[in-house]
């Protein structure tokens, strides 16, 4: 994932790699691998490509992350959803694809294996979040089996975003949401909502209080959790399984996109559902279907 999660993983690997890898000193500085995979994002300007990717055997497990190029002709005409084959090469301080060729227009992994899918690693309905121990806007360690016995809706934001239609849409659906549920007594300690920050070393427990407050929560039934180690890696395990990605770019801003997650009374995932093209009401709706069973 674009993720430091993604990052700790790969420079692991290439721990691993350069350990074993000391039969030939001459050939020590540089090893290419094949890669195949799915365009997920083209940023020409930074010279990225994104791709989820399959497994690269004795390398790196299939996952979704940024790669570096260092021809800009490499990316000429690549769209999101290409399949692609490449030559990812990988020296003791740098990795980058040295070749990105395109195999066929449109969804990439249609005829993958259900195994393969899997090795993308993503949360599946009926799976259960894992039950990470986070820290609320009060500063209390919360897990989502706090919430057991609740429907509950989630999603992830960061504080400074300053994109009205990314973060800020978000808190506002969700401050909606929390107006619109609350209108239902029938509903009343039946359901609960979670936002999560990506951001904790910003995203103190007192700032995401204010932020709540800013958005009209009320914490009765809205908490707002981050990760206690600031380092983020609570965090970024969940992120990981839903295909969330985000990226620290430049004056404390992050690239990123968009997850809101709905939660059964007994912590199953029931929708993931991406981007912000959605509607409060729409997840109303959803929260007392069930609820409602």
């Amino acid at each position: 994932m674009t993720s430091s999660i993604n990052l700790l993983a790969f420079s692991a690997a290439c721990l691993g790699l350069f350990s074993c890898k000391q039969n030939d000193p001459e050939k020590t500085d540089l090893v290419t691998f094949p890669l195949k995979g799915e365009v997920v994002a083209v940023d020409t300007a930074r010279l990225r490509i994104t791709i989820a990717h399959e497994e690269i055997p004795d390398y790196m497990m299939a996952m979704t992350m940024p790669f570096k190029v260092k021809n800009s002709l490499l990316l000429s005409g690549l769209e999101p959803g290409d399949s692609v084959h490449g030559t990812l090469a990988v020296s003791r301080t740098e990795s980058w694809l040295a070749a990105v060729r395109l195999m066929s227009r449109g969804d990439a992994f249609d005829t993958l294996t259900a195994d393969n899918i899997q090795m993308k690693r993503l949360f599946k309905v009926g799976d259960s979040l894992p039950d990470l121990r986070l820290v609320n806007q009060d500063g209390r360690p919360t897990r989502f089996s706090n919430f057991r016995g609740k429907a509950v809706a989630i999603t992830f934001v960061y504080t400074r975003c300053p994109l009205p239609e990314f973060c800020i849409r978000m808190s506002d659906y969700f401050a909606r949401i929390q107006r619109l549920l609350g209108t239902n007594p029938a509903l009343n300690n039946r359901w609960h909502l979670v936002t999560v920050s990506f951001d904790p070393k910003f995203d103190s427990p007192d700032v995401l209080r204010q932020y709540g407050k800013n958005h009209g929560a009320d914490f009765t039934t809205w908490d707002f959790l981050t990760d206690p180690d600031s380092s983020g890696q609570n965090v970024l395990r969940l992120a990981d399984g839903l295909d969330l990605t985000y990226e620290n770019d430049e004056g404390g801003l992050i690239a990123h996109n968009l997850r809101t997650v709905l939660l059964d009374q007994q912590g199953r995932i029931v929708e993931v559902i991406k981007d912000n093209e959605w509607k409060p009401e729409e997840v109303v709706e959803k929260v007392r279907t069930i609820v409602n069973g």
